[in-house]
């Protein structure tokens, strides 16, 4: 665990920072054709390697420009339409309070990634509008909640499943309708560079992380290669990032660009790696940013899954294995903010602390704080719908009732303030009544 932690590291470190990390050279995975169908027996991760290798390149993403005050870093985690809602909820806060002009990294997983496309879309039209909280509605929340209220991208794909009759994969389908319905043809390599859209995937190949971004792409085992000149759009790696194992086959990719790969790299859902889109940032490089994460992945139900056994085993292994990787990335993160809170919200950040706040659809506040108090009381907490926890909202990408858009939503707002007023309070107006929460 710790060497290949180490291994992830040389990858996410900022460029400008530090020199390229340049790995000895070892014995290679045993050599075939890049096309060959023989995808993780030959990770240095899961097969022939004992241990991750570094590839060694040199090329790594650019940092982005300095903020006004403390850098933010958000993380956005996977877990369908509820992700997805919450997400852009949590993002709201982030522009009621200010933050949202501060943000230099958004990391994401799944329906995370495509709440954190829609802001990479939207970014300058709501830099024009100096990131209000009615920019944000605006341009938006309000598109989302109109599309995902009114249509299912379930049986929109569904309705195309003929197209896969030839070369097309039901990925594919997946990213042509993401572009038809939130992300218009956007081009990574459009981007604004004002933030590093980082989205997340799961390499089979190499069993580790695999990243999109506005200048490169691909992960520390087979090296990045850059976006410019490849048509690469931002559809097409939320797909990747959303390819849930068993609906959508992976996104395979011609594999001479990356100069350490051997076979071609096939992405599929980061959350089969990593749910919560922190691996990406929590790197003591990444200290000095005030880390804002939202977890909405699925939660762990007691009880039997099913009642066919292997389906029904498997499906309860698996749970278990993600709450277990889940857990250690929060409880990894939570330690570090402990350390960075006892040095107070302000000065130096020595490595191993963070600042920033972390929170779930299913977390429960000690209002113990007298500003939790004041927040609880100036916004009354609405965490159910219908009766049912909103935490518990399927992970699904099918069409959700306009007014469960809206709960999602809010919730993801409401948690994020409070958050900061629980941990951060300093962040927050004296008065919290000039804050307007979103349409419930």
């Amino acid at each position: 665990m710790t060497r290949s932690r180490h291994a992830e590291d040389t990858f996410t470190r900022p460029g400008p920072r530090t020199a390229p990390v340049s790995a000895p050279p070892a014995a290679a995975p045993s050599p075939g054709p890049a096309d060959a169908p023989a995808w993780a027996v030959d990770s240095p991760a899961l097969g022939t390697g004992l241990t991750t290798r570094p590839c060694g390149d040199s090329l790594r993403p650019a940092e982005p420009p300095p903020a006004t005050g403390t850098p933010v870093a958000l993380a956005l985690s996977g877990g369908g339409f509820r992700a997805t809602l919450s997400a852009l909820g949590f993002v709201r806060l982030l522009a009621d309070t200010g933050l949202l002009a501060r943000l230099r990294y958004s990391s994401s997983v799944s329906g995370g990634s495509i709440a954190n496309a829609c802001l990479a879309t939207a970014w300058p039209a709501l830099r024009a509008r100096d990131f209000t909280p009615e920019a944000v509605d605006d341009l938006v929340i309000a598109p989302v909640v109109d599309r995902v209220g009114a249509h299912s991208l379930k049986r929109a794909l569904l309705r195309d499943i003929w197209r896969t009759l030839g070369p097309t994969t039901r990925t594919d389908l997946l990213a042509r309708r993401l572009d038809d319905w939130f992300l218009d043809g956007t081009e990574l390599a459009d981007l604004d560079p004002q933030v590093r859209w980082i989205v997340n995937a799961a390499n089979l190949t190499t069993g580790v992380r695999f990243t999109f971004e506005r200048e490169v792409y691909g992960d520390y085992a087979i090296g990045l290669a850059r976006t410019s000149g490849t048509g690469l759009r931002l559809s097409r790696a939320v797909s990747a990032s959303a390819a849930v194992p068993g609906l959508f086959p992976p996104v395979v990719l011609d594999a001479s660009p990356f100069p350490c790969a051997t076979h071609r790299p096939a992405l599929l859902d980061g959350g089969t790696y990593d749910n919560t889109g922190l691996e990406a940032l929590d790197s003591d490089n990444y200290r000095h940013t005030f880390l804002c994460a939202l977890n909405a992945g699925g939660l762990l139900r007691p009880g039997l899954y099913g009642r066919v056994p292997v389906i029904r085993d498997l499906a309860r292994a698996n749970s278990l294995l993600y709450r277990q990787s889940t857990a250690l990335r929060t409880r990894a993160t939570i330690e570090r903010f402990r350390r960075g809170a006892a040095l107070g919200p302000h000065g130096e950040v020595p490595p191993g602390a963070r600042r920033g706040i972390l929170v779930q659809l299913s977390t429960d506040f000690p209002f113990a704080d007298p500003l939790l108090h004041r927040w609880r009381a100036t916004f009354p907490e609405h965490r159910t719908h219908d009766g049912r926890d909103l935490s518990l909202v399927p992970t699904v990408f099918d069409r959700l009732a306009p007014s469960l858009c809206r709960a999602l939503v809010h919730r993801g707002w409401w948690l994020g303030g409070a958050g900061l007023a629980a941990y951060h309070p300093e962040l927050l107006p004296p008065d919290l009544t000039t804050l307007h929460p979103p349409e419930r």
